[in-house]
């Protein structure tokens, strides 16, 4: 399915009927710039357009868009259940509702006016009403409908990466086109203005046009107002439902969502992961707007995938598109209903689109409770001193694949490596007893693809590789380190250093895995028959407790439900 049409039911309603009327606007201006031209010139053109437009067919096909079109919008309106959008939106969304002040008002006067009451309004009708009179109405009018279709195209456009070739030529015309139009309304306002200023040929135009009289006038003028008042009593419903829903939605945030490398934040049920991030401030990219077409704001899943409600069909197409797994969904369209532990895979970097991890923010900090793991290749510089730098590399890279892997899998992240050592953080939106338990599953699992690791490569080494590592937890103060574009998210803390410290414990004792007591403790660990030793670690006033594990694949029995 090409990019473009991606999205749900309602998406493409919005979008087959907001190009519907795209069209209709920029053939009508076309048809007002003709004015720089001559007035019969502008008669003749709208003869062929309204032969189509006021046709059975093509009439009720623009007021099926247009009432579809306005009422989608209110619709996607009373659903937010966040006011937190991107600049772009805004200005859509206040385009749009400023539209109907000029346009109900506009159709009243001609369309309805002409069906109703037999008046021709057709240029010289509606040239004359307007100038002077309602000249800047119209003119506003022009321009946010103009100023509203051509915003959502471009938002719309810029997903097909040939757009941007085009763009500069395309912005030149969207430019010049209204400009035309006002110009041409104003020569020929001031043209039909001069010869109608001659009583006897007002009195012709009048007779021609059947000109309403000041009865039927008053009439008119009522049903627009009538309109007006109607659309936005609609659109203040659909606003006071939105703002229901999201006062709903505070009293009601009970849910947690974890952002990996970010804050943990609570939710209610029903609303999309990326109204969740605009709800609490956090970044999250999204090129389309959150209309399922792009990809960009899409999710790593971390863990227990249930808390999300089933994607549509409508968001595997745009999944498969980017070949991406299981476990990664659209932000946009993936709806909360359960405690989740979400990775945001892509940002808009100074470049381009980039995949990066979201931050909560560029320079803040925060404090939390973590397991800490550090995981190393045992012997490392002894078994590839005589191998050429590709071969090592090649090396490294399985084995920060294998790391990965486990620690992903297990719903903690990769927050740095050094050489052939890797430090790996665990969090729970449950608390530091769900990231411990974690962080021990994702030892278990370290320990299991190594071996299979060893497997692949055994023609590569001429033993086995080896891991020893340290594994520790507490409080850690979570935040962004470095100089300008090489800042990257770190975690600090007093248990880094112990975690660190265990790792060259576990490499002493000639065994897989060094944890303290605390994360034993928390994570119900049965550590019956394990080898513990007091150790003091460098830094600290006094012994700490620490359990040896063999094989980490012991862990699994261990660990009670």
């Amino acid at each position: 399915m090409h990019v473009l049409w991606r999205g749900t039911s309602a998406q493409r309603v919005r979008l087959v009927t907001g190009l519907i009327l795209f069209a209709f606007a920029g053939t009508h201006f076309f048809n007002h710039a003709l004015g720089l031209v001559s007035l019969e010139a502008m008669v003749s053109f709208d003869g062929w357009r309204t032969a189509v437009t006021r046709s059975a067919l093509g009439g009720l096909v623009l007021a099926a868009a247009l009432v579809t079109h306005a009422a989608a919008a209110l619709l996607k309106v009373a659903q937010r259940r966040t006011f937190r959008l991107p600049a772009w939106e805004w200005m859509q969304l206040a385009l749009g509702l400023a539209i109907p002040l000029f346009l109900l008002p506009h159709i009243v006067n001609t369309r309805v006016a002409g069906l109703v009451f037999g008046i021709d309004t057709s240029y010289p009708y509606e040239l004359r009403k307007i100038w002077t009179d309602t000249m800047i109405g119209q003119t506003l009018l022009l321009l946010l409908v103009w100023a509203h279709g051509c915003l959502g195209l471009h938002y719309w456009l810029r997903l097909v990466p040939r757009y941007r070739h085009f763009a500069p030529l395309l912005l030149v015309a969207a430019t010049l086109l209204p400009f035309a139009a006002v110009l041409g309304i104003v020569t020929q306002g001031r043209n039909v203005a001069a010869i109608t200023a001659d009583p006897a040929a007002f009195d012709a135009l009048k007779a021609a046009t059947h000109w309403p009289d000041a009865r039927t006038t008053a009439v008119i003028v009522g049903w627009r107002a009538d309109a007006q008042l109607a659309f936005y009593a609609i659109a203040l419903v659909a606003f006071l439902v939105a703002v229901g829903r999201t006062l709903r939605q505070r009293f009601a945030m009970r849910i947690p969502v974890q952002y990996v490398r970010g804050p943990l934040v609570k939710t209610s049920a029903g609303p999309t992961l990326l109204e969740v991030s605009r709800m609490n401030d956090i970044p999250h990219m999204s090129a389309c707007g959150g209309r399922g077409r792009c990809s960009t704001c899409r999710v790593l899943i971390v863990g227990d995938e249930s808390g999300l409600m089933p994607a549509s069909e409508a968001e595997l197409a745009t999944l498969r598109s980017v070949s991406a797994p299981s476990n990664v969904r659209l932000a946009c369209q993936a709806r909360v209903r359960a405690a989740a532990t979400v990775l945001p895979l892509v940002r808009l970097g100074r470049g381009g689109d980039t995949p990066v991890f979201v931050q909560a923010s560029d320079e803040g900090s925060v404090e939390r409770e973590l397991a800490v793991l550090f995981v190393d290749i045992r012997g490392f510089t002894a078994m590839t001193e005589k191998k050429l730098p590709y071969d090592v590399i090649y090396l490294l890279n399985h084995f920060l694949h294998t790391v990965g892997q486990a620690v992903y899998g297990s719903g903690g992240w990769i927050n740095d490596r050094a050489g052939d050592g890797v430090l790996a953080v665990f969090g729970d939106p449950a608390g530091l007893a769900g990231a411990c338990r974690s962080a021990l599953l994702a030892c278990a699992e370290v320990d299991r693809l190594i071996e299979q690791l060893n497997v692949r490569i055994a023609s590569e080494l001429a033993e086995p590789l080896r891991v020893a590592m340290g594994l520790h937890c507490g409080p850690h103060v979570h935040g962004r380190v470095g100089i300008g574009e090489s800042m990257s998210m770190s975690v600090v803390g007093p248990a880094v250093n112990v975690a660190s410290r265990l790792e060259f414990v576990a490499k002493d004792a000639n065994v897989q895995l060094a944890l303290s007591a605390e994360v034993a403790r928390l994570s119900g660990l049965d550590v019956e028959g394990l080898s513990t030793t007091p150790t003091t670690i460098r830094g600290t006033t006094s012994p700490m407790d620490v359990y040896l594990v063999e094989r980490a694949r012991e862990l699994g029995p261990r660990m009670r439900p």
